[in-house]
């Protein structure tokens, strides 16, 4: 994974606006240990700043980066390709325009350097098609928006997807396990002792849930139970009947529906009806499709459908839902 032994081995953190100050602290403080102790296996970290030497995290923490993003495409083109680019950014984010994170991009697959996005990174990696049929994770909080903007990406609810070429971390403290995964590619022992040293008491692996993700709730419920809401997360654009539901998890559908009467106090129906309206929230606030595609996205026959079983949950329409995170983000 890393050319340990190449004296001007390098890795490349390119550090976004905005990005999450947590993330970047769980990618320094390894390989600064790692640098510390073990230094003939370690890998220089360098980190660039996207849009100059200085760069605001989310939080408003300012940081100055090593050298500037122009610095690295200057190595590239020389040939001079690091053992991965990290691209640090924020949590959640949007496609944009950026020349000089297009540029990266650009001469780091020409030089065939692997790339790791970090929470809204692997946004602007999607733009550019590197991503499509790979296995890829973002932050719960966007995993509906970026699954409907794209659709060629197998998107997934892990805390990490790594890759040889492209990997993808969901960010947060998801990014400290997925470092340390990368340096047990350089020494396994190396890796349990960073890890000892950051007082993780065992790295969680990559196909772990995101503990956010809806996935999640699943938790302490029965085995059947969990399989039923699989299967109604797998089926939210064409929802199926109780009877399909059933048959698919191997039950009759009175036993269903005693089982979601007894463990969540409702129907199957009237459960799955309430995650596809969820599902449509994430869409309303994340994106800016017709609220007309969203109600057909989420299952429901038209956007009245949507509009009332939205008003029932969220005292709001989708449009007035919508107006309001419109107010919020600019405030």
């Amino acid at each position: 994974m890393f050319h340990a032994t190449d004296p001007n081995g390098y890795v490349a953190v390119v550090v976004m606006n905005g990005f999450s100050a947590l993330s970047l602290g769980a990618i320094v403080e390894p390989f600064s240990y790692l640098s510390r102790n073990y230094p003939e296996i370690a890998p220089k970290l360098i980190l660039y700043g996207l849009d100059g030497h200085q760069v605001w995290s989310q939080s408003k923490l300012k940081v100055t980066c090593d050298e500037a993003s122009d610095a690295l495409l200057a190595r590239l083109s020389r040939g001079r390709a690091p053992a991965r680019i990290i691209l640090c950014g924020p949590t959640d984010a949007r496609p944009v325009e950026d020349r000089w994170l297009m540029s990266v991009l650009r001469f780091a697959k020409r030089c065939g350097a692997p790339i790791c996005s970090i929470g809204g990174a692997t946004w602007q990696m999607a733009e550019t098609g590197l991503l499509d049929g790979r296995a890829i994770t973002v932050h719960w909080s966007s995993h509906a928006a970026f699954s409907e903007r794209y659709g060629d990406v197998d998107t997934r609810d892990t805390l990490f997807e790594p890759s040889h070429k492209t990997a993808s971390c969901a960010g947060e403290s998801a990014t400290l396990d997925m470092v340390l995964d990368l340096i047990s590619g350089i020494s396994p022992i190396a890796a349990e002792q960073t890890a000892n040293y950051l007082l993780v008491s065992y790295p969680r692996a990559g196909m772990a849930t995101q503990p956010g993700a809806r996935a999640n709730r699943l938790r302490g419920l029965p085995t059947l139970l969990s399989d039923a809401i699989r299967v109604m997360a797998d089926h939210i654009e064409e929802p199926l009947r109780a009877d399909a539901i059933a048959a698919r998890c191997d039950v009759s559908v009175r036993k269903l529906e005693r089982l979601f009467q007894q463990n969540l106090g409702t129907s199957p129906m009237q459960y799955y009806k309430q995650f596809r309206t969820e599902h449509a929230h994430d869409l309303v606030t994340q994106t800016d499709m017709p609220i007309l595609d969203i109600a057909v996205a989420s299952g429901f026959a038209s956007s009245g459908a949507l509009s009332r079983m939205f008003k029932r949950c969220f005292k709001l329409t989708p449009s007035q839902m919508r107006d309001r995170a419109e107010i919020d983000a600019c405030t």
